[in-house]
C-alpha cells in the first residue's frame, strides 16, 4: 500500500486505497479528478459529466467561453486550498501558465508529490511565476526540455514584437497579425501593445472571449473584437495589430503574419516568429526542479526533441529522473508487474464481483484483493482494464457489472 504514481490516461496519484487523478484524458478513473488548467489537453475531462472534478474558477469560465457545454459535477479550489482525501491531502499552488492555471501538491504520510501540469517560470506582462515546491517525486511537463529552448528576456520579445509592428509591416502597408494561441499568448500580446504602445488591439473571436474572462477576473486589457463596429473601422483602416488563433484564415489583404509560440526558436529566419511562451524553457526548468529538491524526477509533455530532458537532471542535478509511464514508481523504484500476474488478478476480481448492478466500494476490493495477495496497484490496475473494456461501469459508490 505504499504511495504510487502511474500514467494512464491521466496522471494516477495513490495511497492505502485512495488516489486522486489528474488531468486525464479517459472516462475510466475511479478517483477524484483534479484539472490544472483550462487548455484542451488538460481539460478533457469536463467532457465526463459524471466524474467529480476539481478546478478553479476561472478555468472553468474559460472552457465556458470557448463553448464547452454541460460543464456539471465540479468543485472549485483557488490558491492556497487544502483539500483532504482520507490519508491525502492536495494543496493548491500557483503555476504561472495561464489564467487560473495550478499545480497539485499531494501530502501523505509517506511522502510528497509535486504535479506541475504546464508551468511559466517568468513573470509575465499576465502572470506571476509559478513556486517551486520542496516535494520528494516531482512530476514536471518538459515541453520546451531541450536546450535549444532558450528563450529570450520577456521584454526583449515584447519590444522585438513592437518594433516589428510598429517599424516594418504598417510603414509597409501590411497589417500586423499575431498567429497564437486564443488562451495565454493572446492576452499577454494584448497587454504587451497596451503597455508599450498607443496602438489598438483587434482580436477574432476566440481571443475576445478569453480575454472577456480574464477581463472578469481583474486584468485590465483594451481591445476590440472584430466583428464590432470599433474593431472594423480599425480594420479598415488599418492602424491597428491583430490576433487571430493559429491556423485560422481571416479574409483580409495586405497582411503580415507572424507566428508567437515557444516554438519559434525552430524557424528559419524566412518566417517571421517571435519566441513568446507561457511554458518555461530548458534553463528554467532545470531551476526550477533543483529548487524543489526532489529524490526523485517523473517528466511529461515531451517528444522526440525533449527525451533527453532527465538525462540532463541526472548529469547536471544528480537527481533520478526518467519519463513517466504505465509502471507504478514508489519513493523506492518501480514496481513491475508481469503480464500473467495482472491476467490473474483480473479474473481474480471478475470473481469477486458476482451480483450484477451492485456497486463494490473500491477500498472493498482493495482490501478482498489483498486477501488473495494483490497490491492496491494491482487491483487498481486491472479495474482500469476491466473499465476501460466495458465489463464494468465506474459510479459515485465504485464499480458494478455493465
Amino acid at each position: 500500500m505504499a504511495l504510487t504514481v502511474r500514467q494512464n490516461k491521466g496522471i494516477i496519484v495513490e495511497y492505502k486505497g485512495q488516489g486522486v487523478v489528474f488531468d486525464p484524458s479517459g472516462n475510466s478513473h475511479i478517483h477524484p479528478i483534479f484539472v490544472s488548467h483550462a487548455h484542451a489537453d488538460h481539460a478533457s475531462s469536463f467532457k465526463f459529466q459524471d466524474s467529480p472534478k476539481y478546478a478553479t474558477e476561472e478555468t472553468v469560465n474559460l472552457l465556458t467561453a470557448l463553448g464547452w457545454k454541460n460543464i456539471q459535477n465540479w468543485n472549485k479550489v483557488k490558491l492556497g486550498d487544502k483539500i483532504k482525501i482520507d490519508d491525502i491531502e492536495v494543496h493548491i499552488h500557483n503555476a504561472g501558465h495561464v489564467l487560473g492555471s495550478v499545480q497539485y501538491e499531494v501530502n501523505t504520510p509517506e511522502g510528497t508529490i509535486l504535479y506541475t501540469g504546464d508551468i511559466g517560470l517568468e513573470n509575465s506582462y499576465t502572470m506571476k511565476s509559478a513556486e517551486s515546491v520542496k516535494c520528494d517525486i516531482l512530476i514536471i511537463e518538459t515541453t520546451f526540455g531541450s536546450p535549444i529552448f532558450s528563450f529570450p528576456k520577456r521584454r526583449e520579445i515584447a519590444l522585438d514584437m513592437v518594433r516589428w509592428a510598429t517599424m516594418e509591416a504598417l510603414p509597409n502597408q501590411r497589417l500586423p497579425i499575431f498567429k497564437t494561441d486564443s488562451i495565454g499568448n493572446a492576452q499577454e500580446i494584448i497587454k504587451i501593445f497596451n503597455t508599450l504602445t498607443k496602438l489598438p488591439v483587434v482580436t477574432t473571436k476566440s481571443a475576445s472571449k478569453v480575454s472577456d474572462v480574464y477581463r472578469d477576473h481583474g486584468h485590465d486589457l483594451n481591445y476590440y473584437d472584430y466583428k464590432s463596429k470599433d474593431g472594423e473601422e480599425l480594420l479598415e483602416s488599418r492602424r491597428c495589430v491583430v490576433i487571430s488563433p493559429k491556423g485560422s484564415k481571416l479574409p483580409l489583404n495586405n497582411t503580415e503574419p507572424a507566428l508567437a509560440s515557444g516554438w519559434a526558436v525552430l524557424f528559419n529566419k524566412r518566417s517571421k516568429a517571435f519566441p513568446l511562451s507561457d511554458h518555461a524553457d530548458f534553463k528554467s526548468l532545470l531551476s526550477f526542479v533543483r529548487k524543489c529538491s526532489p529524490k526523485k524526477v517523473l517528466t511529461f509533455h515531451g517528444g522526440t526533441i525533449t527525451k533527453e530532458f532527465p538525462s540532463y537532471i541526472k548529469t547536471k542535478l544528480g537527481i533520478e529522473a526518467r519519463p513517466l509511464s504505465v509502471k507504478a514508481e514508489t519513493m523506492n523504484g518501480q514496481i513491475q508487474n508481469s503480464g500473467s500476474r495482472t491476467k490473474t488478478c483480473t479474473n481474480q476480481l471478475l470473481k469477486t464481483i458476482k451480483i450484477p448492478g451492485f456497486s463494490y466500494s473500491t477500498s472493498w476490493l482493495n482490501k478482498e484483493m489483498a486477501r488473495s495477495g494483490f497490491s492496491v496497484n494491482e487491483t487498481l490496475l486491472a479495474l482500469d482494464f476491466l473499465i476501460s473494456r466495458g465489463i464494468l461501469e465506474k459510479n459515485n459508490d465504485g464499480v458494478k457489472l455493465t
